[in-house]
């Protein structure tokens, strides 16, 4: 089943540091779509929670070096 984890992403403030973002999280098994909207700083990660967890994006986020609120 697909589940949306919605984050505010700190240090979000290019097309650079969105598509690097987007890059690294469709790597990640079980993502299905990221929406990042840069002008609030918000990433929504469409993912199955059959293969993916909340505790594992988190962690995926600092593996990259974008913190989130």
């Amino acid at each position: 089943m697909t589940k949306t984890f919605v984050l505010n992403v700190r240090n979000l403030k290019t097309e650079e540091d969105a598509a690097k973002i987007e890059q690294h999280f469709m790597t990640l098994p079980g993502m299905e779509k990221i929406e990042i909207e840069m002008n609030l700083s918000i990433v929504s990660l469409y993912y199955n929670d059959a293969v993916g967890s909340p505790q594992k994006l988190l962690e995926a986020f600092d593996i990259i070096g974008y913190p989130v609120r």
